[in-house]
């Protein structure tokens, strides 16, 4: 950047390291199957001074995922790599693999969007948000909350490769989500051990839908096919059933 010197860095951090920078919320990063950080600093004639994060996880989704985990819903969103957000003194980003950090400080106007659109023409990779989020309804959906978690699904740790949208309809707050197996044997196993842990009567069949008692998130509208599950949990009310068969129906034709 003209007018910046890098004073400090590049500093590589890997997953055996990452405490070393990131003392207490590494481990959010790992879950996220991360693989690298790259961290700098900056600093103008000015004084100004600009910190550059650039976290590589193991493929696009795994770092939209983390991304969403940070992100604060309803985030005005802007136009860098896949997606950003950004305040006074930050802007986060991500693009491809890479979770980008930025913060400013020091007097003067920010210069992190220019940073950004720097930093964001280099980084290889899709700038596609992950196609599972195009999934959900609109109806009701609270605007830029959707999150991706890659392990613990839903609080239960037989449950991962998940995505979450929350909605607010007929006074009622819900989320509906989706899930995906590796394969259809682990989208059974899945789906046979919520079934068992509510202690459901459903059989399970290739296809199908039950409604469950989850102890962790309340009544549980569950559908599956194929390694795909997909529902309904928290609140209930008369339009959630809808949403979830509308969600179906765009997971089913996402198989074709």
């Amino acid at each position: 950047m003209e007018g910046f010197k890098l004073t400090d860095g590049p500093t590589r951090y890997t997953p055996q390291t990452l405490f070393e920078y990131i003392d207490g919320g590494a481990d959010s990063f790992l879950a996220f199957d991360f693989e690298e950080l790259s961290a700098a600093t900056y600093e103008s004639a000015q004084k100004v001074s600009i910190t550059a994060d650039l976290y590589r996880h193991r493929d696009a989704t795994r770092a939209f995922g983390i991304y969403s985990q940070e992100r604060p819903a309803g985030t005005t969103a802007l136009p860098v790599g896949t997606e950003g957000h950004a305040g006074s003194d930050y802007l986060l980003f991500v693009s491809g693999a890479y979770y980008v950090k930025l913060s400013q400080a020091g007097p003067g106007p920010s210069v992190l969007r220019a940073f950004a659109d720097k930093i964001a023409a280099r980084l290889p990779g899709p700038k596609e948000a992950p196609p599972v989020l195009k999934l959900f309804p609109d109806k009701g959906k609270r605007a830029r909350a959707e999150k991706l978690t890659a392990k613990d699904f839903l609080g239960h740790a037989f449950l991962h490769d998940g995505a979450t949208a929350p909605y607010e309809l007929d006074g009622a707050h819900f989320r509906l989500f989706v899930a995906q197996g590796k394969d259809e044997a682990d989208a059974r196993e899945m789906v046979t051990r919520l079934l068992a842990l509510a202690k459901a009567t459903t059989a399970f069949k290739p296809e199908g839908s039950a409604t469950i008692k989850d102890p962790l998130n309340g009544e549980m509208l569950l559908q599956w096919k194929g390694r795909w599950l997909w529902g309904a949990v928290d609140e209930g009310c008369k339009l959630r059933q809808a949403l979830v068969e509308e969600l179906g129906r765009s997971v089913v034709k996402s198989l074709k």
